[in-house]
């Protein structure tokens, strides 16, 4: 048998040696484990998130007005500018100048006014101004001393939703009237007649009366 140092074997040596080597590559094993396990702890503290799932904005409701002429062929939309305000100048609610009034005389003129916004609003007329010149090519014409906006009567009627029914008034004198409440996508048809009275001078005659007309919607 051989004799190891210290009086023991060389087996017994050998055993201890590899227990020894067991053990620590047991704990150096446990302490990897050990720090692994503690660094995926840690990295949580790296990164804070909050998410934030409910977050709206919402927009007022709005008035929009169309105006369409006689025919349906011509619309003046008040959605395609920005500041909700268009000037129309294609629709001639008291019928122009192709066919002039004779005394007794009279010319109708039909247009729709319709909300395409997404709340109601209160529709009314307003005016400027009437004006009276002579017309194109005309001689003796005496709009200063007789203006024929003093003697063309105008009445306005327009459909339900609306109960706007003028009574006749001269140009000079019309400054327009309440039309009535228009609901989100509800139309009216408000009809112009102008007219001139059979007992006119004919002081008045070969003159163009004009006037401003402005249609609003406010939201109610």
């Amino acid at each position: 048998m051989t004799t190891a140092r210290n009086g023991g074997t060389t087996a017994d040596s050998t055993d201890r040696r590899r227990r020894s080597s067991l053990l620590w590559v047991g704990g150096a094993l446990s302490a990897a484990i050990l720090v692994l396990a503690v660094n995926g702890t840690l990295s949580s503290w790296t990164t804070a998130i909050i998410d934030n799932t409910s977050n709206d904005v919402a927009v007022t409701g709005a008035v929009a007005l169309v105006e369409t002429g006689p025919g349906g062929t011509t619309t003046c939309d008040t959605g395609t500018s920005t500041t909700n305000q268009v000037d129309c100048d294609t629709i001639n609610k008291y019928g122009g100048t192709g066919t002039p009034l004779n005394p007794n005389g009279t010319q109708t003129v039909t247009v729709n006014l319709k909300n395409t916004g997404t709340v109601s609003g209160g529709l009314a007329l307003s005016t400027d101004g009437c004006v009276s010149a002579a017309a194109a090519g005309s001689t003796g014409a005496d709009p200063a001393g007789h203006p024929v906006c003093d003697v063309v009567t105008v009445t306005v009627a327009c459909t339900s939703p609306s109960s706007l029914s003028t009574t006749s008034t001269v140009l000079s004198s019309f400054s327009g009237a309440t039309v009535g409440t228009l609901g989100a996508g509800q139309s009216t048809n408000c009809t112009f007649t102008l007219a001139l009275p059979t007992a006119t001078s004919s002081a008045y005659a070969s003159q163009v009366a004009s006037q401003v007309l402005h249609w609003t919607l406010t939201a109610s």
